[in-house]
């Protein structure tokens, strides 16, 4: 009676807060990292110094994937604002197929603007197949070649103090969108502004209005609050029948 009770009540607050965030006449919360990239791919044409991107140790198969797709919405962009300045950015994988897939990304890209000339092959790098190996890879990267700014966005987990590390050491600011809450935990020292969770699927397309896709976020904040009160309600219930 209890689970049911339990099953309906969070299905009505789930459609109450999906009611609230469309009546709400507000723009949604921007996350600060969001923001940061337009900013850092301007600096980037300006100066011809290319912004990497860490797509993590994960692979596009299995469980993993919607985590190394996190950063799917990010690489479209520098991938297209590259191409735009040809200025094309770095991405580093740990699986092969992410691999072909970072490079089919940067490939379109170019015959989007019209870039004969597809870009380097070394632009897509394999850095390593686990990953202790993968933040090896990107020392060796950061360490060779200088880049605007550090993003990382995907299955990252107590390796990402290395690459959050990496990245600081070689001058190169750093951008976080973390949905592994081991990976956010991981660098929350290093920018506790980093986007964390759902958050790091936020990122906006071109062509969509900033912030766009975080509308899904004021939904799953109020879910939140909703929930909440719901615990302390049932808490309070319990603490006045004993």
């Amino acid at each position: 009676m209890m689970g049911g009770l339990l099953l309906l009540s969070f299905v009505l607050l789930t459609l109450l807060a999906v009611w609230m965030t469309r009546r709400i006449q507000r723009p949604p919360r921007e996350l600060e990292p969001f923001r940061m990239i337009p900013r850092e791919v301007g600096r980037a044409l300006e100066t011809g110094q290319p912004l990497h991107l860490a797509l993590g140790s994960g692979g596009l198969i299995g469980s993993e994937a919607a985590l190394t797709l996190s950063g799917r919405r990010i690489l479209e962009r520098l991938a297209q604002d590259g191409a735009a300045g040809e200025v094309f950015p770095f991405v580093t994988v740990a699986d092969p197929v992410a691999l072909l897939y970072a490079r089919h990304v940067l490939q379109d890209a170019c015959q989007r603007q019209g870039i004969p000339s597809f870009p380097p092959p070394d632009r897509a790098w394999w850095a390593g197949a686990s990953p202790m190996a993968y933040a090896a890879g990107l020392t060796l990267l950061l360490g060779t070649q200088p880049v605007a700014a550090n993003i990382i966005s995907g299955l990252f987990r107590e390796e990402a103090v290395l690459a959050g590390e990496i990245g600081q050491r070689y001058g190169a600011r750093s951008i976080f969108t973390m949905p592994d809450p081991g990976g956010a935990a991981a660098l929350w020292s290093f920018d506790p502004a980093l986007a964390v969770g759902e958050e790091a699927f936020a990122a906006s397309s071109l062509g969509e209005p900033p912030g766009g896709p975080s509308a899904l976020l004021l939904t799953h904040d109020l879910i939140r609050w909703l929930l909440m009160v719901l615990m302390v309600m049932a808490a309070l219930g319990f603490a006045l029948r004993g």
